[in-house]
């Protein structure tokens, strides 16, 4: 288990899943959060993947909203997900990671976030995209992919 400056570890569950997450595909998303006693990171929910391989962008981009849902409105979080968008070179999937830290949790839960993010994000291989959110419009996805998509 990989440990972090607050010294709270990277459950191996985490991890698995992210593999999984990575190359299997049938897990839409992962929700992570600290364990009962914060001793540890652990996956607190696995989105499902409803839409098909070959289905558009935007239907593969439905657990987006799903996702969203599991963010607590005064505690913090992190997720792994991947994003859906066309380019004049075809479609394109993204992996990302976003750490939430809502402004209604409290400080030392938002500290915890921080502090332990980056032994996540190492723990978790191969994620260039990080978003930090404070609130659900950081998380607005269209804006997030007009983004990526003006920049090419």
């Amino acid at each position: 288990m990989a440990g972090s400056a607050s010294g709270v570890k990277v459950d191996n569950s985490v991890i698995e899943k992210f593999h999984e997450f990575k190359i299997k595909k049938n897990c839409g998303y992962l929700v992570l959060g600290f364990s009962e006693d914060i001793s540890k990171i652990v996956v607190l929910k696995e989105g499902q993947n409803k839409a098909p391989q070959n289905a558009p962008a935007n239907d593969k981009n439905k657990k987006w909203a799903e996702m969203l849902e599991e963010l607590p409105e005064n505690d913090v979080r992190y997720a792994v997900i991947d994003i859906f968008y066309e380019t004049s070179e075809g479609s394109r999937a993204e992996i990302y990671f976003i750490s939430w830290a809502p402004d209604s949790a409290t400080i030392k839960r938002k500290m915890l976030c921080a502090s332990s993010k980056d032994a996540l994000k190492n723990a978790l291989q191969g994620i260039r995209n990080h978003l930090q959110a404070t609130c659900k419009s950081d998380l607005d996805l269209a804006a997030i992919i007009s983004e990526k998509t003006k920049s090419k």
